[in-house]
């Protein structure tokens, strides 16, 4: 299965030299609603003060990946293809990187995100905050922890449930663990599929700080299928300008004049 990624130039570049992708905390997100589904919850006070403790640390211990199943969205390619003068890189999610739950706490398979105008009201029993906790302490490594049904519609709800605004976005996520609680980091990231890094530059001697806050880089690279160039990208048609990848098609969106979509030319290189 393909699923797509929108990219600024510049990012969309390295992307493709890197083949890597970027995940990034919830903390961080332009949305500040994330992770919120579940505050209109009905119980003790205790309950909601610990419901919120453990969404605050969720939004810090995983970072998630943003796919669509869109490459041709206008307002996509407006509001995260840096008007049109970007990218569509389509990459292959079968992976087990994207689509195992050994490897994930939400895998590319379970994670439609769903749209919605309310938030349902919950009740915080016993039950409700056990599913809850499983969840927390899936982010801090214990994935076997929200392998049961029931676990994992509460995660979903959590990480995975939007404002109907954001319904164009048509998006896909993957929710990635950063770290354990109960390994040691560096044998965490020994295995190369959880193994990433930051953008960093240095502030003053010995202390760097985050070029792009909460976003995590992981090494392992997936394969490419598609590259789509915004209808403002200066890159020229010509393939032989352009790094070959393996495997991959090439395209150019352009207007369609007869409607108000936009329409993907193949290109070919020229001899």
């Amino acid at each position: 299965m393909i699923l797509y990624k929108y990219y600024g130039h510049d990012a969309g570049k390295k992307a493709l030299e890197s083949r890597n992708l970027g995940f990034r905390k919830p903390k961080n997100f332009n949305d500040p609603f994330e992770l919120s589904f579940l505050s209109n919850s009905g119980g003790p006070n205790s309950k909601q003060t610990e419901l919120k403790r453990v969404l605050d640390e969720l939004r810090s211990t995983v970072a998630i990946l943003s796919l669509t199943r869109a490459p041709s969205n206008p307002l996509m390619w407006a509001h995260y293809g840096q008007d049109h003068t970007g990218f569509v890189i389509g990459y292959d999610v079968s992976d087990s990187f994207l689509s195992s739950s050994d490897y994930n706490l939400i895998p590319v398979s379970a994670g439609d995100v769903v749209y919605t105008s309310t938030k349902s009201p919950h009740i915080l029993d016993p039950t409700m905050m056990q599913r809850i906790q499983n969840t927390f302490m899936s982010g801090l490594g214990a994935l076997d922890q929200i392998r049961d049904p029931e676990t994992l519609s509460i995660a979903r709800k959590i990480f995975l449930t939007k404002h109907a605004s954001w319904v164009y976005e048509e998006e896909v996520r993957v929710v990635k663990v950063l770290d354990s609680l109960f390994q040691e980091t560096s044998e965490f990231t020994a295995d190369k599929r959880r193994s990433y890094y930051s953008l960093t530059k240095e502030d003053s001697p010995g202390r760097s700080i985050e070029l792009v806050p909460g976003l995590s880089i992981f090494r392992f690279q997936l394969p490419i299928k598609e590259v789509y160039l915004g209808l403002r990208n200066k890159i020229p048609d010509d393939l032989n300008q352009i790094e070959p990848i393996e495997g991959a098609k090439f395209f150019r969106f352009e207007m369609d004049d007869r409607s108000w979509d936009l329409k993907a030319k193949k290109l070919e290189a020229r001899t």
